[in-house]
């Protein structure tokens, strides 16, 4: 019904796979949502985000009233009061960043499967870390919206519901140039429309197979992981692109608060408030460019002379 209203509808199947799991655990055998069910399903997970918290919570409320609405009434929660827990997420430094690519490319199958994903994560990698896009809008690059002769891509429907162009460095143009080299040379039929592609020429949909990769890299480059939804994680290349792009751009002279509308442009935030985040965790890793700010803001107002009649 949401994907005939339009809706994507995408995230939120996963949620609802999550709940309908949930409910076989508890052994429902009755089309009934009872306030038990309902308040322990809202319970905030250990680590869970708040956006991640109150999407399950979201979820739950619509199918509730959904089940009235066919004439099955269910109790309909009202959503909990959301204590947001601060930004957390791991930045890189150059030295990690440095190991994890030379893991990455010594990688060496263990075993014969001829669809694993091996062949594109050097790429892949190099691409989040140096774009700062989605891992799910890397998967869904066609090979279309891949222009390497003048160095963009374009990044179709995504998180906002947005199209976007995304210009690359030329450095990464020519990762993605060797690697479109080396995927044509395939002794298989070669999936043509997906940029991004398997052993076995299909294209790679799973962000979970590539989180397994992460892991494995991250191990082998002595990168410390803390353990699940602790970090560091795919998506923390997302965080460390936009730190180290913050960073360059006050090196070359550029205001951090003018910098920030063009890095929520090329991000795709749906307000400046999001990007605003980044600034506290230069605050906290980068103190001397933060101090720099507040130097040359000192001269803005003058000076006023006070007067013992004032």
């Amino acid at each position: 019904m949401k994907r005939n209203l339009g809706y994507k509808y995408t995230s939120a199947a996963y949620i609802v796979r999550d709940l309908d799991t949930f409910l076989c655990s508890k052994s429902i055998n009755t089309p009934l949502l009872t306030k038990e069910l309902c308040e322990e399903w809202m319970q905030r997970r250990p680590h869970e985000a708040e956006s991640t918290h109150k999407g399950r919570c979201t979820i739950l409320i619509e199918f509730s009233r959904f089940m009235g609405d066919i004439g099955k009434p269910s109790f309909i929660p009202r959503m909990p009061r959301i204590q947001p827990r601060g930004f957390t997420a791991h930045i890189f430094s150059d030295d990690e960043i440095r190991r994890f690519f030379i893991s990455c490319d010594n990688l060496v199958l263990k075993s014969r499967k001829k669809d694993s994903v091996i062949i594109m994560l050097p790429a892949l990698f190099r691409l989040l870390y140096g774009t700062g896009i989605r891992i799910s809008e890397a998967l869904s690059l066609k090979c279309k919206d891949v222009n390497l002769s003048q160095n963009f891509l374009v990044l179709h429907d995504t998180k906002n519901r947005k199209d976007r162009l995304v210009p690359i460095s030329e450095s990464l143009s020519n990762v993605l140039k060797e690697y479109a080299y080396y995927k044509s040379k395939l002794p298989v039929i070669v999936d043509k429309d997906f940029f991004f592609i398997s052993l076995a020429g299909k294209a790679c949909k799973n962000d979970g197979i590539i989180y397994t990769w992460f892991r494995t890299i991250l191990r082998e480059a002595r990168i410390p992981h803390q353990g699940k939804h602790l970090g560091p994680r795919v998506h923390d290349f997302r965080h460390t692109f936009s730190i180290h792009s913050l960073v360059k751009m006050q090196n070359i002279g550029l205001d951090m608060y003018c910098s920030l509308p063009i890095l929520s442009m090329y991000l795709g935030h749906e307000s400046i408030e999001t990007t605003n985040n980044y600034l506290r965790i230069c605050e906290s890793m980068y103190p001397e460019i933060i101090k720099k700010i507040d130097v040359d803001s000192m001269n803005v107002f003058p000076k006023l002379i006070e007067y013992e009649t004032d």
